[in-house]
């Protein structure tokens, strides 16, 4: 029976491990390391410390789709108890792309990726796989500006309302005669000295009218971010002429100012390039420092290329310099001892029976003493003696103590 502390390890451990293995079903991730910092509650609200979480990714492809990275930071803060998406850390372990909030300048950072990947499948298909390479700075204005602007179009008018008035007065009689009380006394017939006249007839017109001219309000906002200026340097290698055999290099050959020119063409059309923004597209044709003849490999190298795409090869090539180091520093020395020490004895043995009767019967009566014994050659028989019985006796065992020797660095 465990202690509180080693089952709340042992469950950490093991919600680290299942997160660990669903991350690793997204089809953009090939392997995911999950790191988790358990909440730890206090009385104290300054002693409190709020859970936290990194993982670490090891993708297949270059970067994450869009809402990947969310998704990951959601999936490990509901898995947690307590746990914020803001507080899972995403570290990708090839550095490439970064993995927290999308910043501005993760924004340009993919847009700019975006428009290189956009350039090289518009001309690989033309220059050939490989020939291409290219590099895009986008110029952002990270300011917001607004803007509100009202135009008038005096060619576009409409009558809004119209009033009209016209007043017309006929001629109208003029007093005339002599003056006095004769003349103007009524129901006269008295002949004036003058002949009469009348006023000229009168015509007054008014006319009052409202008008509408064609009118245009528009409301401009600028959010942070519009692109002020995109420059491109594209580097292209020369023509492939001929491929390289057996007995001659390969053939390359600098392309003309035409196909530089259809190229910078292609490449203006895939990025939308826009000239009034002041866009700046380059192509230069370069050598790249592949169309140099390679010299020829070595049996080093090929051997070494050759056990770089076996793996089996190197486990057992492992297993046999293991081996041999054995028998170089272990069975190698201990053979050659006992080589001696049978030569040493063969040697007195012939030298006894050359010896004539009479020494052979002094010398039985006086025996020699006994030649001393070095104690560093009978330990090293018995190791060799105790070595071989046991790898006679267990081959398997044996095997895999070499083994466990040789990846044990």
């Amino acid at each position: 029976m465990g202690s509180e502390f080693d089952e709340q390890v042992n469950y950490q451990r093991a919600l680290e491990g299942e997160l660990e293995h669903t991350i690793g079903t997204l089809s953009d991730v090939a392997s995911a390391r999950v790191h988790l910092v358990m909440p730890h509650d206090s009385l104290f609200r300054d002693q409190e410390r709020p859970a936290k979480a990194a993982v670490v990714l090891k993708l297949r492809r270059r970067g994450l789709a869009g809402g990947e990275p969310d998704a990951i930071r959601n999936l490990v803060a509901s898995a947690v108890d307590g746990l914020l998406p803001d507080h899972v850390v995403l570290v990708d372990a090839a550095g490439n792309l970064p993995l927290g909030p999308k910043t501005p300048e993760a924004l340009q950072l993919s847009a700019e990726q975006a428009l290189e990947d956009k350039i090289i499948a518009t001309l690989e298909p033309v220059t050939g796989l490989g020939n291409v390479r290219a590099s895009v700075a986008l110029d952002y204005d990270a300011e917001a500006a607004e803007a509100t602007e009202e135009s008038y179009d005096p060619s576009k008018s409409v009558t809004l309302s119209l009033e009209r008035t016209e007043q017309t007065t006929g001629a109208q009689p003029v007093a005339a005669g002599v003056p006095g009380a004769a003349s103007n006394a009524p129901n006269t017939q008295a002949v004036p000295v003058y002949p009469h006249e009348t006023s000229a007839p009168q015509s007054a017109k008014t006319e009052s009218g409202t008008y509408g001219v064609s009118k245009t309000v528009r409301h401009v906002v600028d959010t942070p971010g519009r692109v002020r200026r995109l420059t491109a340097a594209i580097v292209v290698n020369d023509r492939l002429m001929q491929p390289a055999t057996k007995t001659h290099a390969a053939v390359w050959q600098p392309r003309s100012a035409d196909e530089l020119r259809n190229l910078t063409a292609l490449a203006q059309a895939a990025v939308g390039f826009d000239a009034p923004r002041g866009d700046v597209i380059t192509i230069e044709d370069m050598a790249f420092d592949g169309n140099r003849p390679q010299p020829p490999e070595t049996l080093a190298e090929q051997s070494l290329r050759t056990a770089e795409s076996s793996p089996n090869l190197i486990k057992y090539a492992a297993l046999l310099m293991g081996l041999l180091v054995v028998v170089a520093f272990g069975l190698r020395p201990a053979i050659r001892r006992i080589g001696a020490a049978g030569a040493t004895a063969g040697r007195a043995r012939a030298v006894h029976r050359e010896l004539p009767s009479s020494a052979s019967a002094q010398a039985t009566l006086n025996p020699p003493e006994p030649a001393e014994i070095d104690p560093e050659r009978l330990r090293s028989q018995e190791i060799f003696a105790q070595v071989s019985e046991h790898l006679k006796r267990e081959p398997t065992q044996s095997s895999r103590l070499l083994q466990s020797w040789i990846h044990s660095d």
